[in-house]
């Protein structure tokens, strides 16, 4: 039985076994409304959805005001959650209200790898002032995003605040409030000198410890109230001499000093403006008007409101919570396309490939226009072992039909960048690709990184260079930085072998074979074959370089210490999944080394290359290294056919996108060398 058809009859008995004890509203309390650029989903009636929206689109407008031509819509869709107090928000984030000291929040932004979640409830105290504080500040946390490179924590996090704190009122905004709670800690005992706020980073104990975040998020909203408010301020140009000095890079103080002066008195200034009694701020008119006709509303059936429970548990680590609820759904509606992009998102978050495979092609047969499906259905085709060109143009076919649903999806560009760089090969369009996913998503490191992949493997060295030299500048926290060391590490190993193939006037020196006592050669086994999140696609081609290698146990090492660092459940068990992998191959190789009979030290000796020969350059994964020399002898000694058929014959038994299109590569490149081009 294929296991979709029985992972389905699992969830339909689970949903019998379940029955009226699922946590799901009700299907005749939740609707969903739409503005012109939100979503929102509500147990609390279409009026509160709409509220929630106005104050959404409210903030969007703020930002086309303040600042005319930036990007004011984020590139995953937002999904806004209004319910309607602390039992409904529990069914959806249970951890948040239980222990002994339970966090209890009003309202909490989530993050997922293709959409965010904004999830307000009603039943708080602050309603009339700020109500959306929480997710304003992480709403104006994606439009910087998607904006600017990497800014300084303190700058991040205070102008998220500065904006967090907007009210929309009838007809106005008010921009720049004081959040609240803010005042009482800016003006307390206890401030952080300026110099230790200027040099927090994410893995700082004021960004993580709770008694040490609310005086730093305090002094990071009066810095930033102070440069953008301040007279003299504005008037010295504080602000814009600080980012120059800061993006040239080197040591964050220098930076500080260089465009903000002496930081001593700057520090004695901030003292005295964080103690004034009042703040100015912006009152602006409110340039959206919104109509009757600007929303689009509907209840939902209780299949649909399931899926809103479920989708949302299943980005937030509630695995086991939402099958139940998927399970239910399944069973109310079979035919809704969009229960089963939803099973195809839980299977993929999962590592389940065939399983999410099978659902989102029945997603497509049943006719969904939810971009995920196409788009999941090429990244898994993407990350199988082998494509033929007609595989290849299935990939480009669901990338365009997602890219249609969603043009600025930064992960569609990226995955066409991946495929361009592969079959069919096109530099032009794999780098066009891949720069727009980047400028999507300027603080993707991982799209970066990838991008500077697929200029290896397309061998664009100075591109490779350029992008190896601006993670460095941009890793700020240890995600980053992992991202690109691993990216270092990869950009070592190809310029290595560039040079070494530059070098090669004469052909390498075959090894002698091994003798009796000598250590017998690497067994690598078959093809590793894992999943992780893009984000750690780097790492993970760190990794497949090394069992290339031979270097199991090095990897192993570097797996368990990504392992340990690892703050997400997702990411750790996808890497605990690699841990067991390689210990299990690495057990294998050991168990089936055996020394190997001896063979005479010497043999015939290899012809001297031809004079006037040059080196073809080209490049092969790790994993065709030795072909790879022994196409490379094969040319410099004059034995063009040879080498061709070399290559002809490796093709069919390429594992693995890399392998088959960089062997096409260098087919095309020995029939020029012998076409005389």
């Amino acid at each position: 039985m294929p296991p979709a058809k029985l992972f389905r009859i699992l969830l339909f008995f689970s949903a019998l076994a379940c029955g009226a004890g699922l946590q799901a509203a009700k299907p005749d309390t939740w609707v969903e409304v739409k503005s012109p650029h939100f979503v929102a989903y509500s147990d609390a009636g279409e009026a509160e959805a709409r509220r929630a929206l106005k104050g959404f689109e409210g903030i969007r407008s703020v930002f086309s005001q303040v600042f005319p031509g930036i990007r004011v819509d984020p590139p995953k869709p937002m999904i806004v959650l209004v319910v309607e107090d602390e039992a409904s928000m529990k069914r959806f984030l249970p951890e948040e209200f239980e222990g002994k000291d339970p966090k209890r929040p009003a309202g909490v932004f989530v993050s997922g790898p293709d959409r965010n979640y904004a999830i307000l409830r009603l039943d708080v105290d602050h309603q009339m002032d700020q109500p959306y504080f929480v997710l304003f500040h992480e709403y104006t946390h994606s439009i910087v995003h998607q904006n600017f490179p990497s800014l300084p924590t303190w700058l991040d996090e205070g102008i998220a605040d500065f904006y967090g704190a907007t009210e929309i009122k009838s007809g106005h905004v008010l921009v720049g409030r004081v959040p609240v709670g803010r005042l009482i800690l800016l003006q307390g005992p206890f401030c952080l000198p300026l110099e230790t706020l200027l040099t927090v980073t994410h893995d700082s104990p004021y960004y993580h410890e709770g008694a040490k975040t609310g005086i730093f998020y305090a002094q990071s909203w009066a810095f930033v109230h102070y440069l953008f408010m301040d007279a003299k301020a504005q008037k010295a140009g504080l602000l814009r001499a600080y980012l120059k000095a800061f993006f040239q890079g080197g040591d964050p103080l220098a930076a500080a000093r260089e465009g903000l002066g002496d930081l001593a008195r700057l520090q004695g200034t901030l003292n005295l403006y964080n103690r004034q009694s009042g703040f100015r701020y912006w009152n602006l008119p409110l340039t959206v008007k919104l109509t009757d006709q600007d929303f689009q509303s509907r209840k939902l059936g209780e299949a649909d409101a399931l899926l809103v429970q479920a989708e949302f548990l299943q980005y937030t680590q509630h695995e086991e919570a939402s099958r139940p609820l998927l399970a239910r759904a399944l069973a109310l509606a079979p035919q809704l396309p969009e229960v089963h992009v939803a099973l195809g998102v839980g299977h993929f978050l999962q590592g389940e490939k065939e399983q999410a495979r099978s659902e989102f092609e029945a997603a497509l047969r049943l006719g969904s226009q939810d971009f995920r499906a196409p788009y999941y259905l090429a990244t898994l085709a993407q990350g199988g072992t082998g494509q033929g060109p007609q595989d290849s143009a299935q990939i480009l076919r669901w990338l365009e039909s997602a890219r249609s649903l969603r043009p600025d999806f930064p992960g569609i560009h990226m995955a066409l960048c991946r495929q361009y760089a592969w079959e069919p090969r096109d530099p032009a369009k794999a780098l066009q690709e891949g720069r727009t996913a980047v400028e999507l998503e300027p603080q993707n490191l991982a799209n970066r990184a990838n991008l500077g992949i697929a200029c290896m493997n397309l061998d664009l060295e100075n591109e490779a260079k350029t992008i190896g030299s601006q993670l460095d500048q941009l890793a700020t926290t240890q995600d980053d930085k992992r991202i690109a060391a691993s990216y270092a590490s990869g950009l070592a190993q190809f310029l290595e072998r560039r040079r070494a193939l530059a070098s090669a006037n004469v052909p390498p020196v075959p090894k002698p074979a091994p003798t009796v006592g000598a250590p017998p050669p690497v067994n690598l086994g078959p093809p590793l074959k894992f999943s992780l999140p893009t984000y750690l696609a780097p790492f993970g081609n760190e990794v497949l370089r090394l069992v290339a290698e031979g270097k199991t146990d090095e990897a192993i090492r570097k797996v368990k210490e990504a392992l340990a660092g690892a703050k997400q459940a997702y990411d750790r068990r996808v890497l605990g999944s690699l841990l067991v992998t390689l210990r299990k191959r690495a057990a294998a190789a050991k168990a089936s080394a055996a020394p190997l009979p001896a063979t005479p030290e010497s043999g015939p000796s290899t012809p001297p290359a031809q004079p006037g020969v040059k080196p073809l350059k080209f490049w092969l994964p790790d994993t065709q290294a030795a072909l790879g020399r022994e196409v490379q002898v094969a040319v410099m000694q004059g034995r063009l056919d040879e080498a061709i058929q070399l290559v002809k014959a490796a093709i069919p038994k390429a594992k693995g996108p890399y392998e088959k299109a960089s062997l096409k590569a260098l087919l095309d490149h020995l029939k020029a060398r012998k076409a005389g081009y």
